[in-house]
Parts: C-alpha cells; structure tokens; sequence
C-alpha cells in the first residue's frame, strides 16, 4: 500500500486531473472484467457465430482462416462501447478518446490462439488492463491537444510493441 500511497499522493495542479487510489481500484477491477469478457466474447463469436457460417462452405476459406481475428476484433469494439458511459461515470476525462486510442492500440492483438486457453485468457487481460491504465494516466492531463498527442504517441508505441 505504500507503493499506491506514494502513486497517488498529489498536490493539487493546474496541469493535470486529480486521480484517487479509490477510483483508480474501480477502474482497475471493471478493466480486469474488461478483459475476461473481451476473451469470452471473442471465443464465443469465433465457435458459435463465424466459424460455423463461414467455414461450412469453401468459398469464405478466407474470412475462416482468420476467424479468430475477426471475432476478437468484434469482442474488442463491443467492449470498448460498454466501457465509454462506465469510464464516464467514474470521472474520467474524455472517455471516448481513451477507448479509441485503447481499441487501436490493442488491434490484431487481442486474442492470442497460441498456446493455452489460461495464457491466451491471462495476456488478454493484462494487454487490456495495461492499455487502458496507461491511456487513462496520460489522459489526465488537461489540455486537450497535449492529451491527444501523447494518447497518439501511445497507442502507435503500443500498436508496434504488442504486434511483436
């Protein structure tokens, strides 16, 4: 708890937003649910919905060769959707622009198929968690161009370290 006291131990600034810890722990655990559903959603979408209309016949070889992308990309951005009015009504500043820059930072990375289900299920959840907490620390700046710039920054770093 230290860790956290000396994290969260602010003077007030006209620079940034003010963030407590009580807040930051909400966000923390919404973020790791966050993920689990990102990863069941697309698991889901990719058993029950693509794959079985998609790779019946041999003309979709293409869109069933990549079903796993395309049912985390879905899960990815219905997860983003539900996160806007959560983050919103936990005083987050321009929320919109955080699942945004998340959503693009975590594309093409967000269901990993290698490996076992509880790696797959653990690197979703800390991709997303990681992501999104990092967008929300920097996003707490105040001006709006300077917030938008390093959420840019970001996701682009973030877009070219989880693609490796």
């Amino acid at each position: 708890m230290k860790l956290l006291s000396a994290i969260f131990r602010e003077e007030i600034s006209d620079y940034t937003y003010p963030f407590s810890r009580r807040v930051f722990l909400r966000i923390l655990a919404i973020l790791v649910a966050s993920g689990v559903a990102i990863w069941l959603l697309a698991l889901a979408f990719d058993k029950f919905m693509i794959t079985p209309v998609f790779c019946a016949n041999a003309e979709h070889i293409s869109i069933c060769a990549n079903s796993t992308n395309i049912a985390s990309y879905v899960a990815l951005v219905l997860a983003g959707i539900m996160l806007v009015p959560v983050l919103a009504v936990f005083g987050i500043k321009r929320p919109l622009l955080v699942v945004i820059a998340a959503t693009v930072s975590l594309w093409g990375a967000t269901l990993w198929a290698g490996g076992s289900w509880i790696l797959s299920l653990l690197w979703v959840v800390l991709a997303t968690v990681l992501v999104y907490l990092s967008l929300i620390w920097l996003n707490r700046i105040r001006g709006n161009g300077a917030a938008i710039l390093f959420m840019t920054l970001f996701a682009i770093l973030a877009r070219v370290v989880l693609v490796l």
